[in-house]
């Protein structure tokens, strides 16, 4: 390996793989590790879901257009739905915040009463965590999660001719991010559906423990970094690659209005914009009517659409309203690519 290829910088993908080699082999109490949505711990017969996910200012999130509470809903948001593609039930959370001195109390009540509302909502106990001074805010959290009665749904175990699936609709986080960065007021028309999906995210929790339950589900993932990077790393996860329908692709009329405000294309937020939460998930075709009977009961108004094909081989690709195909495999969200910060 020449000097230059050993030192070039690592994409996000290759340092979770360099992670994932370092780790070493599984235990027996390890039933799933590095690289999917969450560790399975085997633990007295029990199936024990385990996510951290950690938010830091200037990256993931700005004071300037985001309040505190925002700020805390969105962390615990995040971390549930990971347990929602895994078809958990939500247990125990550990929370660390790294705080700039001098620390406002003010800024701590709300940033945890964002936290607690939504854990709140899931009957979801804190049971401790860390603190620390940080030349940023930093929020931090590690949910565990019961996955029951079946084993977790994972991202491998799609197959050549599955339906591909997500609930909701696509964009609307990446289009209410882009009307706050331009300086767009909160309470516009245009945009004030797709703010409050950026700003308070819903987890699928329901919806993904009736998928779990069902037995229907192939594999399945969460959408936090655009369909074309998470489809990519399911298909990654499962050996196959996908197709998706431009055509198909779920997008609101929230999202459609602020691509028109600011001239852009809510076809690409919904490809790779990230952070909608949604679930990704395939299953075989003649399923997706029933599983989206099974996501409507639990919230009557999620809607599950068919937006692609597994086949053989490897890659995501994308074909056009005119017919046309292009390879948009790992095009969302990556850490560790240069862009601007949230």
């Amino acid at each position: 390996m020449g000097e230059e290829e050993h030192s070039r910088a690592l994409s996000e993908e290759e340092v979770i793989r360099l992670v994932q080699s370092l780790a070493g082999e599984s235990h027996d109490e390890l039933v799933v590790g590095i690289g999917d949505d969450a560790a399975v711990l085997r633990l007295g017969g029990q199936a024990i879901c385990v996510t951290t996910d950690l938010m830091l200012e200037g990256v993931h999130f700005d004071l300037a257009y985001m309040r505190p509470f925002e700020v805390g809903w969105r962390a615990m948001a995040a971390n549930l739905s990971d347990l929602a593609a895994m078809g958990a039930r939500p247990r125990w959370g550990l929370l660390t915040l790294g705080l700039t001195p001098p620390v406002e109390r003010e800024l701590v009540e709300e940033l945890l009463a964002g936290v607690m509302e939504l854990a709140g909502a899931y009957d979801l106990t804190l049971a401790g965590g860390d603190t620390v001074a940080s030349p940023r805010l930093l929020i931090s959290l590690c949910l565990l999660g019961a996955a029951e009665p079946r084993r977790p749904v994972l991202r491998r175990g799609a197959h050549p001719g599955d339906a591909v699936c997500v609930t909701g609709r696509l964009g609307e986080a990446a289009a209410g991010l882009a009307w706050l960065k331009r300086g767009g007021r909160r309470d516009d028309p245009t945009a004030v559906g797709a703010v409050e999906r950026f700003l308070r995210p819903l987890p699928r929790v329901a919806a993904g423990r009736a998928l779990a339950q069902s037995g229907r589900v192939h594999a399945m993932m969460d959408l936090s970094d655009g369909l074309a990077s998470d489809l990519a790393r399911l298909c990654q996860a499962s050996q196959v690659g996908a197709t998706v329908e431009e055509r198909l692709l779920p997008i609101g009329d929230h999202t459609r209005a602020v691509a028109r405000a600011l001239d852009t294309s809510a076809r690409d937020w919904a490809l790779t914009g990230g952070e909608d939460f949604e679930l990704l998930f395939t299953c075989a075709p003649q399923d997706v009517d029933l599983l989206a009977e099974l996501v409507a009961d639990q919230e009557p108004d999620l809607k599950v659409t068919r937006v692609g094909e597994i086949h053989p081989g490897r890659g995501v690709f994308l074909r056009g309203a005119d017919g046309d195909m292009r390879d948009i495999t790992l095009t969302g969200f990556d850490h560790f690519r240069r862009g601007e910060p949230a």
